[in-house]
């Protein structure tokens, strides 16, 4: 199992929003509410993002919403019950994969650029941004099923002042 480190240099939850965070926090045009599956970090395109933890590469696709993605592999005891869990950070809307599948990757390691890609595409200045989801299953379903809140990996949410060092 390995530390955990933030997936880019500067990581702050885009525009300050908790409408970029995980959980029932968007709202239809009815008003309605409908989930958001991670945190979206603010990141202009071309911006290196890290894998957050010793793993492997479990997929590198290009797909509708998410767009240009890479998916890790990781261990991590987030519950404190002495057993690590097997989980899997999701990193959308990429410009650029610099990993394949099935490589083993070191925390730090760069795994390609921040982009525009999937429903992101056209977003510009302060809505850009890196998604990212923490999974259960490689590729979960819609809605929150199969997904955990980041906060319960990172032990903290950057939406008022950027993070920029690695938390253990």
């Amino acid at each position: 199992m390995s530390k955990i480190g933030w997936p880019l240099a500067s990581n702050r939850i885009r525009r300050g929003s908790r409408n970029h965070t995980f959980g029932m926090v968007r709202r239809n045009a009815d008003g309605s509410r409908r989930p958001h599956q991670g945190w979206d970090f603010e990141a202009p395109a071309g911006y290196r993002c890290y894998a957050i933890a010793d793993g492997t590469i479990e997929r590198v696709r290009d797909v509708g919403a998410y767009g240009k993605q890479v998916i890790l592999r990781f261990t991590h005891d987030f519950d404190d019950d002495g057993d690590p869990d097997t989980l899997f950070a999701a990193y959308c809307h990429l410009s650029r994969i610099d990993v394949v599948e099935g490589q083993r990757v070191a925390r730090g390691e760069q795994l390609g650029l921040t982009g525009n890609t999937g429903n992101a595409a056209g977003m510009r200045d302060e809505d850009q941004h890196l998604h990212f989801e923490i999974r259960t299953v490689p590729l979960p379903g819609r809605g929150l099923s199969g997904r955990y809140s980041p906060l319960v990996v990172f032990g903290r949410c950057p939406l008022d002042q950027a993070i920029r060092k690695a938390v253990s």
